[in-house]
């Protein structure tokens, strides 16, 4: 099962790059750096931690 690797911040729509750095929650959240420490690493729809996505080869 692969990760949804979603192409934009979803608190401020910033293009994430399938191999740049991104952000997701367990939910597959996923958030920009500056959005991500602006919410403290935390997601904002389910509470849960934010972690580095992982990168695609």
């Amino acid at each position: 099962m692969a990760l949804e690797m979603r192409g934009a911040c979803e608190r401020c729509d910033a293009p994430l790059d399938h191999n740049g750095l991104a952000y997701i929650c367990s939910f597959e959240c996923s958030f920009c750096g500056p959005c991500t420490r602006q919410l403290a690493h935390k997601c904002p729809s389910c509470a849960g931690e934010l972690a580095r996505r992982p990168t695609r080869i």
